[in-house]
């Protein structure tokens, strides 16, 4: 026999969103199906021009206006409307696994810690650009673990992301929330660092499990590349020195560009690696480093 779902006492969910109509149904559905049901679901709307609004009151979430349009704001906004003394992160194109926010709970319940990180699982790929960006994203340059741990230093691979996490509101409160210059990519590594440099107890719990979605094409892989270059600039002014390069990189793309890349996908590989390099020189202008 399933067990009767329980309403939560404490825990509000939010979903930054921007023209998520697509999926954002499914989002809340399977907030609304699991084990323990949240306190309420905020989504914080971007500016939709599609029906994302609409469709996340019909599943039974709350819209709040996200002016600032970025994930990082949307992710604030949310937090700071919320009722709950936690408050869980999920993201619109990500489902929850029944038990997902009854495992961040359960981790709350040490008084000693300050925010739970979830794991992230790609969905089955759906064609060989999600196949590659699946691997690249959730097998190397993040780690998701079968076992819970302790979150302890600057690691970009062991980070809080907010694809599937959960923060105590006071936690939120010392640390300000989210710092909105990082906008879209890199604020979660960010409230990370910052949460450890001020004491705060990170722990990663696997059984908080979220399915999410990947890039479909090759525009998508050099978007989401050039993003995460840019960002790994703004970390290096953040938290780095003013000259930082990565050899390992070009490295990569020399072999690939001599056809002895070991990734099965060496064109998907390198539009990666090109991209990544490009929002490095780009964000190293933009913000005053030599990221290369």
């Amino acid at each position: 026999m399933i067990a009767a779902s329980r309403k939560s006492a404490e825990t509000s969910v939010v979903i930054p969103a921007l023209n998520e109509a697509e999926s954002i149904g499914a989002c809340v559905d399977a907030l609304l199906a699991g084990s323990v049901i949240p306190l309420e679901v905020i989504v914080a709307d971007g500016g939709s021009s599609d029906a994302t609004r609409d469709v996340a009151r019909a599943h039974g979430a709350t819209v709040v206006d996200n002016p600032g349009r970025t994930a990082a704001s949307g992710r604030n906004v949310g937090w700071r409307t919320s009722r709950g003394s936690a408050v869980a992160f999920v993201d619109a194109d990500c489902t929850a696994v029944p038990g997902w926010l009854e495992a961040l709970e359960r981790r709350l319940e040490d008084e000693t810690v300050d925010g739970v990180a979830g794991r992230i699982s790609p969905r089955e790929p759906r064609n060989e650009c999600e196949a590659y960006w699946n691997h690249l994203a959730w097998e190397i340059l993040m780690h998701f673990g079968d076992e819970p741990s302790e979150i302890r230093g600057r690691e970009l691979a062991h980070s809080v992301v907010t694809a599937s996490c959960c923060y105590r509101r006071s936690a939120l409160e010392r640390l300000g929330g989210f710092d909105e210059w990082f906008g879209n990519n890199a604020e979660d590594v960010d409230l990370t660092w910052r949460a450890l440099d001020a004491g705060c107890r990170l722990v990663y719990e696997p059984a908080a499990q979220v399915w999410a979605n990947g890039v479909t094409d090759v525009t998508g892989v050099r978007r989401k590349a050039f993003r995460n270059g840019v960002s790994s600039s703004k970390l290096q002014k953040r938290y780095g020195t003013l000259v930082n390069h990565d050899w390992a990189i070009y490295r990569m793309l020399l072999d690939n560009l001599r056809g002895r890349s070991a990734c099965e996908h060496p064109a998907l590989e390198r539009n990666e690696l090109v991209w990544h390099l490009l929002g490095k020189y780009w964000g190293s202008l933009r913000h005053g480093v030599i990221n290369v």
